[in-house]
């Protein structure tokens, strides 16, 4: 049985974390409004642009932060991400920046490469960036597309990735606003990206094209992330109709006491003219829209229990995961397994009638500490 989302407010102390930019979300006691059925699409929120930035100085003298884009097509699996400090030391120094990325090939290949030493800089205005020395991701206010370019020992890239989000989803445990665990603070601004624009070059001359699932997710703490969570976990599911795409995210984290804390979002993307638009219904943890009557390690349901736009009828989602695609060590023995699969079919509602979607998709990560009483693993909880 999942536990409650939602414990006792926590009372958080100006010093808890450096916050940077006045108008970010995560800290706050409000979320959302995760609440729109209306099936038209309504305006994306003023500056949440601005969650993606650094919440820990690069200057600072305690804390740790990172950004990882995961991307996912056939041929390779690969993790994008920049770090600055060490998120497994409890003497992690900001100013100590490191830009990593791993690959996953099809054929069992496995190749990582990195940049350490460099001190993370940043623009504050948009367009936004993070840069560790030549590795920059790039945005602006509109958050429509999120583009990076890559150049260290050999290797270059240049990807765009388009983010089909109206809102900044963050989970909200103990009632706070990106709170993963309690301390432990976790966004997704693009929860259904496609990284459909680019290229990377491998140092051994080989060349990948993208056309990609991609998730861009966003950590920070001021204490070591094995202190704050023995194991945490996000799965996004992607479904798509002839008139419409779905994403649900599901997030689940153990905390050292045991506290157990859960976050879920469901949006819908419908077509309009030559697209997409972001996003028409959707709904997220803190609104009384969405229910989640199952979820466990093969199949997921969700019913927006308020929304006459599907007529009431639930999402359902069945799927295989298949063995962890990559698997990265942190300094304390902290794994990160990563999975993904196209083993997924759907059956969700499109006005009054359900609809069998035939093509889905899964991309998801789960970190576990390297501890004798870590436990927990991706979706293999009950909620009834």
């Amino acid at each position: 049985m999942l536990a409650s989302l939602l414990a006792p407010a926590l009372v958080l102390s100006p010093a808890a974390f450096a916050l940077l930019i006045p108008r970010d979300s995560s800290g706050q006691a409000t979320i959302g409004p995760y609440n729109n059925c209306s099936g038209t699409l309504t305006s994306r929120p003023v500056g949440a642009a601005t969650d993606t930035l650094p919440k820990i100085s690069p200057g600072g003298s305690i804390g740790w932060e990172r950004w990882d884009i995961t991307l996912d097509q056939t041929g390779v699996l690969l993790n994008l991400r920049w770090t600055q400090g060490n998120p497994a030391s409890h003497a992690s120094k900001p100013s100590n920046g490191t830009f990593e990325l791993s690959a996953a090939f099809d054929n069992g290949t496995i190749y990582e490469t990195r940049l350490t030493g460099q001190k993370l800089i940043f623009s504050g205005s948009s367009p936004y960036s993070i840069s560790i020395g030549q590795n920059t991701l790039t945005w602006d206010d509109s958050q429509a597309w999120f583009n990076t370019s890559l150049n260290l020992n050999g290797l270059t890239a240049s990807i765009a990735t388009e983010s089909i989000m109206l809102d900044s989803f963050s989970p909200y445990a103990g009632g706070i606003s990106g709170q993963l665990a309690k301390g432990l603070f976790f966004g997704i601004p693009v929860t259904r990206g496609r990284s459909n624009i680019g290229s990377m070059t491998f140092p051994w001359g080989q060349q990948v094209q993208f056309l990609a699932r991609s998730i861009l997710s966003h950590m920070f703490a001021t204490k070591p992330l094995q202190d704050l969570a023995v194991s945490y976990s996000m799965l996004n599911l992607r479904s798509v109709g002839t008139q419409y795409t779905d994403s649900f995210i599901y997030e689940s984290s153990h905390a050292p006491d045991a506290s157990v804390y859960n976050a879920f979002y469901l949006g819908r993307a419908e077509s309009r003219n030559t697209g997409f638009e972001p996003y028409t219904i959707y709904t997220g943890t803190n609104s009384n829209l969405l229910s989640v009557s199952q979820i466990n390690s093969t199949s997921t349901e969700a019913q927006l229990s308020g929304c006459s736009h599907t007529n009431f009828v639930p999402f359902a989602w069945n799927y295989t995961l298949a063995s962890p695609v990559l698997e990265l060590t942190d300094s304390a023995g902290g794994t990160t397994k990563f999975f993904a699969s196209t083993a997924v079919s759907a059956l969700e509602p499109f006005g009054t009638e359900p609809v069998q979607v035939v093509s889905g998709t899964a991309l998801g990560f789960m970190y576990q500490a390297a501890a004798p009483n870590a436990a927990g693993s991706l979706l293999t909880e009950e909620q009834t």
